[in-house]
Formats: C-alpha cells, sequence, structure tokens
C-alpha cells in the first residue's frame, strides 16, 4: 500500500510522573508532526490526530506477550547486549531495575493507544488483533552506521541515543532508508534530519520503525515468548552489526542447546 494511504504513529514512552518525556511523531498520507508531553493520555491525546486509524503503531518500550513474567531474559535483548552491540547501541534489560519501569509504562501506552491501531496487517504482534510492535531506537541508528563512525568519537552512556542520530543525519542514513522503503517524503526528512529535541528525535525513529514495518521490509529479532524488535532492512545494515547478529544468534542457540535436557 502507498505511503499516502496509511496512517503512522510512534511513540517515546518515557515515563516521569511529571515531566513531558514522552515524545509522539505521526504521519497521515504527505503529513505529519512531532510533539513532546507527558505520560498520561489526557494530554498525550492531543497530540494525536485521532480521525485516523493507524496502519502501524511503533512503541520505545519492551512490548511483551501478557502471560510473560516480570523476571523473562528476553531473547532479543540478550542478542543486543553482547559482543559489537555492547558498547554501541545495546538495550537496557527489561526484567530487573529501572526495565520493569519502562516495561510497565510501554504497556500502558499500548494499552492508551489500542484503539487506534488497525487490526494487524503484520506478523509477529504481541498484541493480538492490533498492528503495535516494539521499536528500539539505539539499534535502529546503531546498525546502519558504519564501524569507522564509531571510532571517530564515544558518546557517554546517557547521550548515546543523540550520538547516534547526529551521527546518522552526517551520513545520510535518513535518505537511504525512506528511498528503501519508498517513502518519499521531502517534508518528513527535513523534519527529521533538522530536529534537536531529544524525546521527539526518539519519536521520530519510531516513526520510521512503524514505516519500515508497513513496508514489510523490517528486520525482526525476537521470538513469541518475550517480543521482537523491530529494525531496519538488513540491506542497509553495516557489515560489523551483521556480523555481530550473527556471533551473538549462533551463541545463543549454542548456550540454549546445552541448557536443554539431554535426549534418553
Amino acid at each position: 500500500m502507498p505511503f499516502r494511504d496509511l496512517a503512522l504513529l510512534g511513540i517515546d514512552v518515557g515515563y516521569s510522573p511529571s515531566r513531558p518525556t514522552t515524545g509522539i511523531a505521526w504521519s497521515i498520507g504527505d503529513v505529519c508532526g512531532a510533539a513532546r508531553t507527558h505520560t498520561d493520555w489526557d494530554r498525550r491525546r492531543l497530540h494525536i490526530p485521532a480521525s485516523a486509524t493507524y496502519s502501524v503503531i511503533a512503541i520505545d518500550g519492551p512490548l511483551m506477550p501478557s502471560d510473560a513474567p516480570d523476571d523473562l531474559d528476553r531473547v532479543c535483548e540478550r542478542l543486543f547486549i553482547r559482543g559489537a552491540f555492547h558498547a554501541r547501541c545495546k538495550p537496557g534489560l527489561s526484567h530487573h531495575g529501572h526495565g520493569l519501569a519502562l516495561k510497565k509504562a510501554a504497556a500502558e501506552t499500548a494499552a492508551q493507544v489500542r484503539h487506534l491501531a488497525a487490526a494487524s496487517m503484520i506478523g509477529k504482534s504481541v498484541i493480538p488483533g492490533a498492528a503495535i510492535i516494539e521499536a528500539f531506537p539505539n539499534a535502529f541508528l546503531g546498525v546502519l552506521l558504519e564501524d569507522e563512525r564509531y571510532a571517530m568519537s564515544r558518546a557517554a552512556k546517557r547521550r548515546k541515543f543523540d550520538w547516534l542520530y547526529d551521527r546518522a543525519v552526517e551520513s545520510g542514513v535518513f535518505d537511504r532508508l525512506l528511498r528503501t522503503i519508498g517513502w518519499n517524503n521531502e517534508t518528513l526528512l527535513q523534519k527529521v534530519t533538522t530536529e534537536r529535541d531529544h524525546e521527539k528525535r526518539a519519536a521520530w525513529i519510531c516513526l520510521l520503525t512503524a514505516a519500515t514495518a508497513a513496508a514489510g521490509k523490517s528486520e525482526v529479532v525476537g521470538d513469541e515468548a518475550g517480543g521482537w524488535f523491530w529494525l531496519p532492512p538488513t540491506e542497509l545494515w553495516a557489515g560489523w552489526a551483521r556480523q555481530a547478529l550473527a556471533q551473538n544468534s549462533a551463541a545463543t542457540s549454542a548456550s540454549a542447546q546445552a541448557q536443554s535436557p539431554a535426549r534418553v
């Protein structure tokens, strides 16, 4: 389906009870916008066009099946926590510490917007009947940057996402992504590449995650038990990232086999 016929929504969750740490980005046809707001629905809904049914909604926060235990060690997180990803775009772990709070906030966000989501047009959605997926902005950007970009400088942990975003703008990542998924929208490209607000930036990446899924070109990593990361098309990944995922997948599979009961 052409992008001019789609409505898409991206939400960077945030979970501060007092500060506006939620980012929201949306597109309806060729029109798009972004805002920063709070966690409650009364204020979030003011920044989401309510007239649309969104073909895909991407949320930056752990989205898991409703029956998944809180202490589940997710495969998608395990694959990005080690090797080259560790220093470049690793996730926070959702089964302890701040990860538990973010997971709760993501579930609450999904419940808030579920009535806006189309019936699932994609596979591997953990929310039955709703096209709501999990975005992981650090990895979405991180896998697209070539090895030499990381060798130039290092970012403090708390500024990692903005460092990745700046490097993506410098290297033309967003233009290549939009051309690959077939989304010719100069207004969107201009807004994404000139954005300076942290929460809005994260929301734009969530929106691009939704667009990549709507185009059927996402690399989807994870499993049914713990949910999935929705990432850019593999053809755009830097060589180091493809190699790192292959190595981590092999190591994870070997570990799972070693822990499984031996056959008699």
